[in-house]
């Protein structure tokens, strides 16, 4: 069976990616509506982005961390 794009094995759906997804367009659409309102790519701008694609990346990357050096056996 194939795993699909927001699941995490076969069946097995996975909440995380789909609000890193969601927050993703989310960003994608500020962007784009900032730079139509003719403001212009500052600092603040890179720091947010910056900041924003931290905040939605790193959860998941660390649970997966978390999982691996634990080895988390869930058969006891």
């Amino acid at each position: 069976m194939k795993t699909g794009f927001f699941e995490e094995s076969p069946g097995v759906k996975s909440s995380t990616r789909l609000n890193s997804f969601l927050l993703l367009w989310f960003l994608m659409g500020f962007n784009i509506m900032w730079l139509l309102a003719e403001n212009g790519i500052d600092g603040n701008f890179l720091m947010f982005n910056g900041l924003f694609l931290i905040g939605v990346f790193t959860p998941k990357y660390l649970h997966k961390i978390a999982e691996s050096k634990l080895n988390v056996n869930k058969d006891g």
